[in-house]
């Protein structure tokens, strides 16, 4: 009986070892970048995916630029961590991308300077009417225009 008491002692304390801590107590820290990796894996594999597809650089320049294009407009981005001045810089930066890749494509290496610059000009004036969003002190997102505040939800 002293043998079997033992042992189920010993396992229980092997067993509560084995046991991760669990305590109510602890702190979580928030991610200081939440959703970045996510927007990186997007750009590199649509990078790689344009590379493979298309012809080498240029493809990989198209895809990057659409990547990067896609990934600074998800939902995820748009969370009040993200500023929306380095948004609108992503946008553009992968608008000037997707031009230069198009243009490379198309008509060389003057082509591609030639679509970069029409790429970032037309991301620009799509992106420059776009409302910024805050965030009051209750909590609701809103957005300024004309000098009144417009509520989201």
């Amino acid at each position: 009986m002293k043998k079997f008491l033992v042992f189920t002692i010993l396992f229980v304390f092997a067993f509560t070892m084995t046991m991760p801590e669990a305590f109510g107590q602890t702190r979580r820290t928030r991610k200081k970048n939440p959703g970045l990796a996510t927007n990186l894996a997007i750009i590199a594999g649509s990078t790689a995916a344009g590379a493979l597809i298309g012809r080498g650089r240029n493809g990989a320049m198209i895809g990057a630029g659409a990547g990067l294009l896609y990934a600074s407009s998800r939902k995820g981005t748009k969370r009040r961590y993200y500023n929306s001045k380095y948004r609108r810089a992503a946008k553009i930066a992968g608008g000037s991308l997707l031009g230069a890749g198009t243009g490379a494509w198309v008509g060389g290496k003057t082509g591609m300077v030639v679509g970069a610059l029409a790429g970032a000009g037309a991301t620009y004036l799509y992106t420059k009417n776009g409302n910024r969003y805050y965030r009051a002190s209750n909590g609701r997102q809103y957005y300024i225009r004309d000098g009144r505040r417009y509520y989201v939800r």
